[in-house]
């Protein structure tokens, strides 16, 4: 006699590899990707039968998340490190969430160069102005005018030493995990197309061969005379 068992602390978790007709962006990487990791847990029932357990889950799952072929490896290898991994939401009890948005971080970062460059050159250029006004109108450089013209030439010595070579390692270090990316994706995806061939050699060596048409007519001449018999 067949038994369904449910209990709200059941649940089945999926791992499971997809493909996006165009490409999709994630959370947490810098490219968008083809090949897609994704993890779905649903809530789950057992039918008992036969001495026999068997579990099944539900069509409305809990969670369902996206991850990039690094995010998944990064996740199953690093343990108990630091946050976590960042995963891209996709569905939340059943409900489908607002797809992620994509950001370019080269042009993020070349932004952000412009808006700092723009930022010291806008004060050099007061500085300059005032400088230039206190020479023309030969004044004496009172204490407060040489602690703005010192504090904006220590600024502009800060950003140029230290800011922007720190700027430019960041900027080096997002490249390199961009390229890693990219040829995590690349490796996925020959790998999946790779697995289609194989799959299909394998469907098309286990189909039986047919006889060629000689042997099939002696076959069909054996039946007759099998059968005269």
């Amino acid at each position: 006699m067949s038994e369904r068992v449910k209990h709200p602390s059941f649940a089945n978790l999926y791992i499971g590899r997809s493909q996006c007709s165009g490409k999709q962006a994630l959370f947490g990487s810098s490219i968008k990707h083809h090949d897609i990791i994704n993890l779905r847990i649903s809530p789950a029932f057992m039918d008992r039968d036969l001495n026999y357990d068997r579990y099944y889950a539900e069509n409305l799952p809990y969670i369902e998340i996206a991850m990039s072929q690094s995010q998944f490896a990064q996740a199953i290898t690093s343990l108990n490190m630091g946050a976590g991994v960042p995963v891209t939401l996709t569905r939340l009890n059943g409900e489908y969430i607002e797809p992620c948005p994509f950001v370019d971080k080269r042009e993020q970062f070349s932004n952000e160069f412009r808006e700092e460059m723009q930022e010291l050159t806008k004060q050099l250029k007061e500085t300059t102005q005032a400088v230039e006004e206190l020479i023309q109108n030969k004044r004496t450089f009172t204490k407060a005018d040489k602690e703005q013209i010192l504090s904006t030439l220590n600024k502009v010595t800060m950003q140029l030493g230290s800011n922007y070579p720190y700027m430019f390692s960041m900027f080096n270090e997002q490249m390199d995990k961009t390229v890693t990316e990219a040829k995590a994706e690349i490796e996925s995806h020959l790998q999946a197309r790779m697995e289609d061939v194989a799959l299909k050699a394998i469907g098309k060596s286990q189909e039986p061969e047919a006889l060629p048409e000689e042997d099939q007519d002696i076959e069909e001449d054996g039946g007759m005379l099998m059968g005269g018999m």
